[in-house]
C-alpha cells in the first residue's frame, strides 16, 4: 500500500529550505513494515512486487549532497577524481527530521549514509537498500544496508 509520511503535527527541528517539502513516498511491505524513501528520484521495486515510488524533483534536488571533487592527471589527457560528498544544512535537517518519522526504514542513497556516519549522526532508521537482483532490478524487503 502507497502512502506519503508527512512529518506534520510532529514535534521536528527546522528544516529550512525544505520546510515545506516534509513529504516522502511510502510503503508498507507484506510483512508489516513500512519503508520510505529519502530522496531518491527512482522507485525502489521490492522482491515481492510492492513499488516504493520516487521522491519528486524538489525534494530530490534540494536533498543532493554537495560533490568535491579533487583532479589529478589521469592517463593519455585524462582527469582522475576522487570524489566525497558533503552534506548540505538542508540535508543534515532533513536527515534529522526523518528521525521523527513514524516509518520502520527510510531508504538513503550510499553517499547520504556514509557522510551521517562520517558526522557522527545517529544512523535510528536509516538505510541504505541491498540489491537482490541487478538485472530485473529489485531490492530486498528483508535486508538493508547500515
Amino acid at each position: 500500500m502507497e502512502s506519503f509520511f508527512s512529518l506534520s503535527g510532529k514535534t521536528a527541528p527546522p528544516v529550512g529550505t525544505i520546510a515545506m517539502s516534509y513529504t516522502f513516498p511510502v510503503v508498507t511491505l507484506p510483512s508489516g513494515l513500512t519503508v520510505g524513501n529519502f530522496s531518491s528520484p527512482h522507485s525502489f521495486t521490492f522482491v515481492d512486487g510492492t513499488v516504493l515510488p520516487g521522491c519528486d524533483e524538489d525534494r530530490s534536488r534540494a536533498l543532493m549532497l554537495r560533490a568535491v571533487e579533487v583532479e589529478t592527471p589521469g592517463p593519455k589527457g585524462t582527469t582522475d577524481i576522487a570524489l566525497s560528498f558533503e552534506m548540505s544544512d538542508e540535508v543534515r535537517d532533513a536527515v534529522r527530521a526523518v528521525q521523527y518519522a513514524d516509518v520502520d526504514v527510510v531508504i538513503v542513497p550510499l553517499p547520504v549514509m556514509q557522510a551521517v556516519k562520517a558526522e557522527g549522526l545517529p544512523i535510528r532508521n536509516l538505510r541504505t537498500c541491498r540489491v537482490a537482483d541487478r538485472v530485473a532490478k529489485t531490492v530486498h524487503g528483508d535486508k538493508f544496508c547500515i
